[in-house]
């Protein structure tokens, strides 16, 4: 049986390289949360989250480019474990819920609160933190992990509603469940037009093609 030496030795120098980036990031994001935690956005100093991760300066940039990246990158981790956090909790109220209607009110309810401002603002630096991530294959493999873990969630939502005969979706359920958390970061398109009425819109179709995904039973 091969020991943890000749294991490390067995790795390439890319996946040794690319487990280094990861671990680099997951620094930054830390002592990041730490700054936001104490300083908020505004007063958010690049300098001092470097000097409590320990990261050069040169490796920050290299990874996130700048203030923004960090900033883009930490609030994406933060809202996918949000949003996990939140369907853990539908889960749970799932268990109280007798019909397919009732919990797609839910749903709905959610849906439309999700037009927030705050939302709005949290969607806008999902864009950026995505757009980031094509130029650094380790923030990529960060994000894909966070997103990975969401909708593994979600997935176990759909099954449980599935299971309780409040729904019967259609396709394969963590395909769905991409598709569905693609729908929610696509508003982004309605966001940028400024326009209620467009707003409005988008939620009415939004609800009306997640219905016809989801075919909630009475």
């Amino acid at each position: 049986m091969p020991d943890e030496a000749s294991g490390a030795r067995g790795k390439t120098p890319t996946s040794r390289k690319r487990s280094d980036g990861l671990r680099t990031i997951e620094r930054v994001l830390k002592a990041a949360d730490e700054e936001m935690a104490e300083f908020g956005f505004v007063k958010f100093n690049l300098d001092r989250v470097m000097e409590k991760s320990g990261v050069a300066r040169s490796s920050v940039y290299h990874h996130f480019g700048g203030r923004d990246g960090v900033i883009a990158a930490l609030e994406t981790t933060n809202t996918m474990r949000s949003l996990e956090r939140g369907m853990s909790d539908f889960e749970s109220i799932l268990d109280g819920i007798t019909s397919g209607d009732e919990a797609f009110q839910l749903i709905e309810l959610g849906l439309r609160a999700f037009g927030s401002s705050e939302n709005k603002h949290r969607r806008q630096r999902r864009i950026s933190s995505l757009s980031a991530a094509h130029n650094s294959p380790a923030i990529r493999q960060v994000l894909a992990a966070e997103q990975r873990a969401g909708s593994e969630v979600l997935t176990r939502v759909l099954e449980k509603a599935q299971s309780k005969g409040l729904c019967d979706p259609v396709g394969p359920m963590f395909g769905l469940a991409y598709v569905i958390q693609s729908m929610l970061v696509g508003r982004v398109l309605a966001d940028i037009s400024d326009d209620e009425t467009l707003d409005r819109q988008w939620e009415d179709a939004a609800i009306a093609a997640l219905r016809g995904m989801l075919r909630p039973n009475p």
